[in-house]
């Protein structure tokens, strides 16, 4: 009898064993299914919603991480969609630019190949020539900068260096120009400022600023440089009192290629001051333009700790 009660319960417990075996392995399966499900969305595309997330089971886990690989997947997806429609907009900006002075020097070089051509005119054409294709030299060259700068190929080295012979080498640079047009330039600035900083680039940023408010400042007016320091910072201002810019450009104009409504006549592909504040951007610290009554006032700001 003993021996009957305890065969009975070793087919009782191998029974019960049994069946919370196979409810374990079709719960399994279950699980498995629904996860070969959610990579397959996953793979289509349909958004996992994560209805498990809130409970403490394998399968959960397993969700919440598939979940995030979606998420992920679809970041990456989008920055290359934002990437290639950037790259579309460039293309396009770039051979809008490119096409004038491409014209020009198609159109005078025809006129150079007409028969009969008098000396003058030929000079003439020729020197249309050469100002195309010094436009078209600018802008690959820009374009060259923009590329290496936004993808940081070329890398601002800062070094304790003198701010005030930066500034002047740049304004030396400008004054053919601003002579041409009638401008006095005056210079407010210290004669040592030591401030971490890379001379190439700063240099050719602030050239840029100089070059704008040359260009937009009317003939025989004033364009003003200073430069002061404190424990802070070191800053640069440039001030003109030129055609200035209207209300709400005040960012729009380090925007690349943009250019300010007020601009009519003057010559420029909008490429200076997007360049000048990514240099700035990349040693660390920030350029603003302030509308003035007349002109403007552009503000270059160098962290001294940086």
């Amino acid at each position: 009898m003993w021996m009957g009660l305890m065969g009975a319960g070793l087919a009782g417990l191998c029974a019960g064993f049994g069946a919370a075996y196979y409810r374990q392995r079709r719960q399994r399966e279950k699980e498995l299914k629904e996860i070969a499900q959610l990579a397959s969305d996953i793979l289509n595309g349909t958004e996992v919603t994560g209805v498990s997330a809130c409970e403490e089971t394998l399968y959960a886990h397993i969700e919440h991480m598939l979940s995030r690989i979606q998420r992920m997947a679809m970041g990456r997806q989008e920055e290359v969609e934002r990437s290639r429609a950037q790259i579309q907009q460039l293309i396009t900006e770039i051979a809008h630019q490119m096409r004038t002075p491409l014209t020009n020097m198609e159109t005078y070089l025809e006129f150079l190949l007409e028969e009969g051509l008098e000396d003058e005119d030929a000079k003439e054409y020729l020197e249309a020539v050469r100002c195309a294709e010094q436009k078209l030299h600018f802008l690959v060259e820009s374009f060259i900068k923009m590329s290496r700068l936004e993808h940081h190929i070329i890398l601002v080295r800062k070094e304790e260096t003198d701010l005030s012979a930066t500034i002047s080498g740049a304004l030396g640079q400008i004054g053919r120009k601003a002579q041409e047009r009638g401008l006095t330039v005056e210079a407010a600035v210290p004669e040592k400022i030591q401030c971490p900083h890379d001379a190439g680039w700063l240099g050719e940023a602030l050239l840029n600023v100089l070059d704008n408010a040359v260009k937009y400042s009317r003939a025989k007016g004033v364009v003003k440089v200073s430069a002061v320091k404190n424990e802070m910072f070191c800053s640069i201002q440039v001030r003109d009192y030129g055609i200035g810019i209207a209300e709400g450009e005040e960012n729009k104009v380090f925007q690349r290629f943009y250019r300010g409504s007020r601009v009519t006549s003057e010559e420029g592909f909008g490429i200076g001051l997007y360049l000048a504040k990514e240099i700035v951007t990349r040693h660390g610290g920030f350029m603003r333009i302030v509308r003035m009554d007349p002109g403007v006032k552009v503000e270059i700001q160098l962290l001294e700790l940086c």
